[in-house]
């Protein structure tokens, strides 16, 4: 019998590459020369790497910016102003004061922006007319300082308003702080820090609010 019809062992299939060399190239890879495959390459590398730049840069970014909030903030926390409003008595014989002070006791400057006094709910536009309220004489004198406008420095304190013997008897004085006391009247500072961060303060509830503006003081105010 020939041996055309056998096997022939250790024979490779047709299509299967001889062992040690490259896999066969993909269509895509076929039709592209080796420069353009290199270019390819390339380009992948070059995409990768700038989207890791741009991650990189929007980590930076982040974070130059919550440092930056964080500086300004305490940086304000260094200027916060506080503004109080307090009264004063003094009883001596013969030397009866009382007085009105606007003080400021925090660690940072403040610039009045306005001021509002009420009495009774209904708002005054000066101090002549609200002692005159309580006031048991025609004649008398006060002394005032407008205050819209002035920028306290930390631990300043300025008066407001002074009723004091011998320009006003005993019992005006004595009646204005009575009017003041009893709730009847109240005295609204709005004011703002160096960076334009502003509040208001409720005298009569000594409650401080911030704001994003103060309101414009009244023109024909000479508190």
């Amino acid at each position: 019998m020939s041996g055309e019809g056998a096997d022939k062992t250790g024979a490779a299939p047709e299509n299967e590459p001889p062992p040690g060399s490259a896999p066969p190239a993909s269509p895509l890879e076929e039709r592209m020369t080796r420069a353009e495959r290199i270019f390819v390459r390339i380009n992948i590398v070059q995409t990768i790497l700038a989207v890791a730049g741009v991650f990189t840069g929007a980590v930076a970014l982040y974070a130059a910016l919550n440092e930056s909030a964080a500086v300004r903030r305490q940086t304000e926390s260094a200027v916060w102003p506080h503004i109080r409003v307090s009264d004063m008595n003094f009883s001596v014989p013969g030397e009866e004061r009382f007085q009105l002070a606007v003080s400021n006791r925090g660690i940072g400057p403040a610039r009045i922006k306005s001021v509002k006094v009420t009495v009774d709910g209904e708002v005054q536009t000066n101090w002549y007319d609200i002692v005159g309220m309580a006031a048991e004489e025609e004649q008398f004198a006060i002394s005032n300082i407008p205050i819209v406008g002035m920028v306290l420095s930390p631990e300043e304190d300025i008066t407001a308003v002074s009723v004091e013997v011998p320009f006003a008897s005993k019992e005006t004085t004595e009646a204005f702080r009575d009017l003041v006391r009893s709730g009847r009247a109240n005295m609204q500072v709005c004011y703002c820090s160096v960076f334009d961060e502003c509040w208001n303060l409720d005298a009569l509830t000594s409650v401080t609010a911030p704001v994003a503006a103060c309101p414009e003081q009244n023109p024909d105010s000479r508190i």
